[in-house]
């Protein structure tokens, strides 16, 4: 039987802040073509299917402001209702997070970027604030330029300077509504829906940015309700943008249905690398549900016959409670279809077992658990780790998939291996047969057959103690009808 041995990064909650912060804004996408589209996987495939199950989903997120560009943007970034201009002649009027954190951490130009496909989104790098301004401004690389150029300017400066906050703008969604071709409008969502997909395979997997990041996907404005080719007023296309977050500190499969505003943006930004954002006129997107508790590092899972064994780890427990195991056979997409089908938020999760926590802890700890003959089926778990005053958080989910009749022979290495004395071997046959399984020494000799009798089709195991033998490499053979497999072993006393 081939072991199914899946390690997966839990981005629960973080006791510690965020290092870095990157807000993606896709320049006039309205949100009916994206997270409240018919077929959102049509045209945000990989936002849909692949990253919105890793975070949260803010599925009332407005401005309520300006709804163009440049005062779109420049509310996103200070945290008040911004009424400059829209062709780059006015800056904003309050601070921008670049210059709070600036400030308040000593931090450096470099550290700070904006990247924009439209050259009047200059005057985004600071504010006219007499106490602010040019003197802790960002730097930034900006033209008319297309998505993908944005995107190459965007690693660039990744690679070159690390920077902390970036704020970037992809503008050909916009250029293509105003040139009234829907087709090529989709067309355009579809490609930064790609782009996005890079950026946080990136994050994922650059050592500088890896969970140390917090990623922001949303809007500086939408489209009129009616006619997509343009923008600007009070309607709810206009209105209505995405958000979705990402990475450190967000929890994973959430879906927040309050009514959130733009002006959220800079408070949040703010609590994630630390600093004040005193101009703001909101709170920060996160309540105390994402308050810093028990703090989760993976999750692994592998099969043993149609038993699913869980193992996970906690660095620092914080009055934990303990953990609820859930296993559904709807995932997260499942989950948020039905919500925009009936606002449904139940994906018929069923509680399966329960693992007492370790209360507080700085120390790491291991748990597992086993969820015994789980008929054949596409299954998802996730944990639901409770505090003490039984407040609670999810982990992601993960998904497994038991098959009880493998379609070929297969014999796995025998774990643990090394081992000291007792160590598991499994084996996979696709039909009934004689099954063989003998050990030899490195000079050839027999030393033990654990198993020589009819085994039906399906997966097996058997153990082997070798308490009477020496520490040294042993093989181990296993023979059914035609098929022959040898693998070796190290016995280590």
């Amino acid at each position: 039987m081939k072991i199914k041995l899946f390690i997966l990064l839990l981005f629960i909650i973080d006791i510690s802040v965020a290092q870095n912060a990157i807000i993606v804004v896709v320049d006039g996408a309205r949100f009916t073509e994206t997270f409240g589209a018919t077929n959102p996987d049509s045209t945000i495939p990989h936002l849909w299917n692949d990253l919105m199950p890793l975070g949260t989903v803010y599925n009332n997120f407005y401005n309520s402001g300006i709804t163009t560009t440049n005062p779109g943007h420049a509310t996103l970034l200070t945290g008040t209702w911004q009424t400059i201009a829209n062709d780059g002649s006015q800056r904003p009027t309050s601070p921008t997070v670049f210059e709070y954190f600036r400030k308040e951490k000593s931090a450096l130009e470099s550290e700070n970027y904006v990247v924009a496909g439209k050259t009047k989104l200059t005057i985004l790098t600071n504010s006219d604030d007499p106490d602010y301004g040019a003197a802790y401004m960002a730097s930034d690389i900006h033209g008319d330029l297309t998505d993908d150029e944005v995107y190459v300017n965007l690693i660039a400066a990744m690679d070159a300077d690390h920077p902390k906050l970036i704020l970037v703008n992809f503008p050909s969604v916009d250029r293509a509504g105003h040139a009234g071709n829907r087709d090529d409008y989709l067309s355009a969502i579809t490609n930064v829906d790609n782009l996005i997909y890079q950026l946080w395979y990136k994050i994922a997997n650059d050592p500088y940015y890896k969970n140390t990041t917090t990623l922001f996907i949303t809007n500086d404005h939408g489209r009129h309700t009616t006619d997509f080719s343009s923008h600007g007023d009070d309607c709810e296309g206009c209105r209505h943008l995405m958000l979705l977050a990402l990475g450190r500190k967000i929890i994973p499969g959430k879906i927040v249905s309050e009514k959130k505003y733009q002006t959220a943006l800079a408070p949040t930004i703010g609590e994630l690398l630390s600093f004040t954002t005193t101009g703001a006129g909101d709170s920060s997107l996160f309540d105390a549900s994402y308050l810093p508790a028990t703090e989760m590092k993976y999750l692994t899972y592998h099969l043993i016959d149609s038993d699913v064994i869980l193992n996970w780890e906690t660095k620092i427990e914080i009055n934990n409670y303990g953990f609820e195991v859930e296993r559904s056979q709807n995932s997260m997409i499942t989950k948020l279809q039905d919500w925009k089908s009936n606002g449904s938020q139940n994906p018929n999760w069923v509680k399966v077992g329960f693992v007492d926590g370790n209360g507080s802890s700085n120390l790491m700890n291991d748990y597992s658990f086993v969820d015994k003959s789980v008929p054949s089926g596409r299954y998802y778990y996730r944990l639901k780790q409770i505090d003490d005053d039984r407040k609670y958080r999810f982990s992601k989910q993960v998904e497994v998939v038991i098959n009880k009749l493998p379609a070929y022979f297969l014999l796995v290495q025998n774990y643990p291996n090394p081992f000291n004395p007792i160590t598991t071997i499994e084996f996979a046959i696709p039909s009934a047969n004689i099954v063989q399984v003998k050990v030899f020494n490195i000079l050839g000799m027999e030393v033990a057959t654990l198993l020589n009798e009819l085994k039906q089709a399906g997966k097996h195991r058997v153990e082997f103690d070798a308490g009477n033998l020496a520490s040294g490499i042993y093989f181990y053979k296993v023979v059914s009808g035609d098929n022959l497999e040898t693998k070796k072993m190290i016995l280590l006393k």
